[in-house]
């Protein structure tokens, strides 16, 4: 038997922890909505419950870049001599973690998504000891698990689970408030009675901004210069989060920065400003630059 604990309260407790580390974006949802919407995936697991399984979207909004430098700083300086790689070094793809793989060339060359492993998982091994909860079965995935049996829609998960809307013409999700700057990063799945799965607690999302649709599809024909949604949907399919990571999207990132101020145009100055990235975080968003992050360490350190 499953251990007693209120979807509610676990949900808070994995809130307040990983806002602390940056990931102030989470949302409970039950896993059979996704599993029933996207059957030709992977589902995510249902343990021993039946109507519903708690599953709780973990994202950001650009909260997550302070922490997250904050961490890199102290990974330079004090557990290893870092140093700065010529400008052909850079990772312009994220590396899929293995279990099996050196642990020590992932961190340095995919430092944010080690980041998000190692918090998730600290936070929630820190929840279930404090709670005694050592019998709870759980599971996470991460939207850089690219394997078959991991692989999880996010974008089309972050709409399901009535969280952010997802526009299939510029294959971004765009928040209600915080428009399309906002990253996706994992799905924690327990062993848990989750909320009931009914349309007054999820509603269909609508699009917050439609009037831009069009202006939306001239830039995706400018950047790709045809009209093959197809194409762009499998590429989508690729990066699997909001986060953009590809070759072919690294080449020209500039133009997706673009598509997401078009996407933001709903949103009032004041707003705007509040959650646009930053040109930092734009730009490592885009090319993965560990370059980039190296120098902004040492001139904050400087």
């Amino acid at each position: 038997m499953p251990p007693s604990i209120h979807w509610e309260e676990i949900t808070k407790l994995i809130s307040a922890r990983l806002y602390t580390l940056g990931f102030d974006l989470v949302k409970a949802f039950p896993a059979q909505r996704y599993n029933e919407k996207l059957s030709a995936y992977s589902p995510l697991p249902t343990f021993s419950q039946t109507n519903s399984t708690l599953s709780i979207l973990v994202g950001n909004t650009k909260h997550l870049w302070t922490e997250f430098l904050k961490y890199y700083s102290n990974e330079i300086f004090t557990n290893y001599t870092y140093e700065i790689p010529p400008s052909s070094n850079h990772c312009a793809s994220s590396t899929t973690y293995s279990e099996d793989s050196d642990n020590e060339e992932y961190k340095k060359q995919n430092p944010l998504d080690y980041y998000t492993r190692i918090s998730i998982t600290k936070v929630i091994k820190e929840i279930i000891l404090s709670k005694n909860l050592m019998n709870l079965n759980y599971d996470i995935r991460y939207t850089f698990d690219l394997d078959k049996k991991k692989f999880v829609a996010f974008q089309i998960l972050a709409e399901n689970a009535s969280f952010a809307y997802y526009n299939r013409i510029c294959y971004l999700n765009i928040h209600e408030e915080y428009g399309p700057w906002i990253g996706l990063r994992a799905v924690i799945t327990f062993d848990i009675e989750g909320p009931l799965n009914t349309s007054q607690l999820f509603p269909e999302l609508k699009n917050p901004f439609p009037e831009g649709d069009e202006n939306l599809e001239r830039k995706i024909q400018e950047i790709y210069g045809t009209n093959d949604h197809h194409y762009h949907q499998r590429l989508s399919s690729k990066q699997n989060t909001s986060d953009t990571k590809s070759e072919e999207i690294n080449e020209r990132w500039h133009k997706f920065v673009e598509l997401r101020d078009i996407a933001s145009k709903f949103m009032d100055k004041e707003l705007l400003e509040k959650y646009r990235y930053s040109k930092d975080q734009i730009e490592y968003h885009y090319t993965n630059n560990i370059e980039l992050l190296n120098k902004l360490v040492l001139i904050n350190k400087n």
